[in-house]
């Protein structure tokens, strides 16, 4: 398992060759995998944020699947993720916006309750948005709230 990592961390440290899109996807699935192996996977965590950066849904789901399995709410990885996943969930891209809701209730956390709560709020109040979109956000929502009651207070 550790010439794997080293064979993942090698492709990802490589400067004079750009990854394509198909080959990050396939070692952050792999990390994926050996961190639920029980290995612990400290890098990588860069590569999945890009991917939710991405415009393709595959791209974006493996980096969204990624991240709410692998950082918890006090990684610090998750500050950078926070204007990617708002993106999404400001989008009018219905399936974008579940994916960043997903990803919100899965990791929570405070400074998601602070940053994102607003949105996921606007969402839920929509009414021309569709009602399976405003049921993820009403659970998002719930969870933020769990973490943070003070967020439906303002």
């Amino acid at each position: 398992m550790e010439k794997e990592l080293a064979n993942i961390r090698r492709k990802f440290n490589k400067t004079h060759r750009a990854l394509t899109a198909y080959e990050r996807k396939k070692y952050v699935l792999k990390l994926l995998y050996i961190y639920m192996l029980g290995y612990n996977v400290d890098f990588g965590h860069t590569e999945a944020l890009k991917l939710i950066s991405a415009s393709s849904y595959a791209e974006k789901q493996v980096g969204y699947m990624t991240t709410s399995v692998i950082l918890n709410e006090r990684n610090e990885f998750l500050r950078m993720a926070i204007n990617s996943i708002r993106t999404d969930v400001i989008s009018s891209n219905e399936t974008n916006q579940c994916l960043g809701l997903s990803c919100i209730a899965n990791v929570g956390g405070r400074e998601f309750a602070d940053s994102l709560a607003g949105d996921v709020e606007t969402i839920v109040m929509t009414p021309t948005i569709r009602p399976v979109v405003r049921k993820k956000a009403a659970l998002c929502l719930l969870r933020l709230f769990r973490k943070n009651p003070e967020i439906l207070l303002a």
